[in-house]
C-alpha cells in the first residue's frame, strides 16, 4: 500500500484542509486509488474510490491527484 498526505493551512482565510491519497491492491488483482479530504480535525470527511485493472493506470491517477494538490497549493506531509 502506498499513501500520500497533503495539507493546506491559510489562517487568514480560515482554511485548514487535508487530502489523503492511497493506492492498494485488492483480492481480485485490481488496484484501488482512494482519496479522502476535508477540514483538519473534522469528524466528517469525503471519499472517492476508483478501481483500475492495471498498476500503470492506477499510478497515473495517483500522480494526477498529486499534481492537482500542488496546483491548489497543498503541501505534502
Amino acid at each position: 500500500m502506498m499513501m500520500s498526505t497533503w495539507i493546506k493551512i491559510e489562517p487568514t482565510r480560515d482554511c485548514y484542509r487535508f487530502y489523503a491519497i492511497s493506492l492498494a491492491s485488492d483480492f481480485f488483482n485490481a488496484y484501488v486509488v482512494s482519496c479522502e479530504w476535508g477540514r483538519i480535525g473534522a469528524k466528517k470527511l469525503r471519499r472517492k474510490v476508483t478501481v483500475f485493472n492495471s498498476l500503470d493506470e492506477a499510478m497515473t491517477q495517483l500522480k494526477h491527484e498529486e499534481s492537482l494538490r500542488i496546483k491548489h497549493q497543498y503541501q505534502p506531509v
